[in-house]
């Protein structure tokens, strides 16, 4: 099987990881309102049994050192003059999942707050966890860009069209299922940034072994 393959079936097995990993955090049936902070996490958490939340937590660089496997086949789907935009969209990509894994493994830090009865720490803990999302965020959306615009313009292996299989258009659904009713909306609003990459990662497979997607 082509290096390629093997890399891109890690990278859909690392989002997939992440998700399981979101679930086993913060998946509820019952009230998913957020409020742009972490305390509707936190309040969730504090009834999830413990060993769930130290696995979920412990999904986090797991799934992220296979997403870095997924990055590094996209420089090997790459051609064309402007095939660095792709190495320069893999390698911001790879360091924000990185700081997503350390984002990810810090959740359970609000679960053990709130079953201590320590809420009055979650300024702390919150701080030092949004510290790290914030460190993903921006690279992330540059490795969104960049990729997209090399898909665009013909750069890698994939047509024009395959651009709206990436996260950034499939990002947006984000909005959508926010609007969703429980518990869909935890499912898919409070997994989408990992989805997002399932996709990805499922539609380059699909295209790699058939040609289309």
């Amino acid at each position: 099987m082509p290096l390629s393959l093997v890399l891109t079936t890690l990278g859909l097995i690392g989002s997939i990881l992440m998700f399981a990993g979101d679930m086993l955090l913060y998946f509820t049936p019952g009230t998913y309102d957020m409020d742009g902070t972490l305390k509707p996490y936190m309040r969730i958490m504090r009834d999830v049994p413990a060993a769930r939340v130290r696995a979920g937590g412990a999904l986090g660089p797991i799934a992220a050192f296979l997403y870095v496997l997924g990055f590094l086949a996209l420089p090997l789907m790459a051609h064309g003059d402007l095939a660095w935009l792709v190495w320069l969209a893999a390698a911001f990509l790879a360091f924000a999942l990185i700081c997503g894994g350390a984002y990810h493994a810090q959740y359970p830090y609000l679960s053990i707050i709130a079953k201590a009865g320590h809420e009055d720490l979650y300024e702390e803990v919150s701080a030092n966890i949004m510290l790290i999302m914030r460190l993903a965020t921006t690279p992330m959306y540059i490795g969104f860009i960049l990729l997209a615009i090399a898909i665009v313009l013909g750069q890698t292996v994939f047509p024009a069209w395959f651009v709206v299989f990436t996260p950034i258009v499939t990002s947006f659904l984000g909005l959508v299922w926010m609007r969703a009713p429980q518990p869909a909306r935890c499912i898919l609003f409070g997994g989408w940034s990992s989805l997002v990459f399932t996709i990805m990662f499922a539609a380059m497979l699909v295209y790699l072994l058939t040609g289309i997607a």
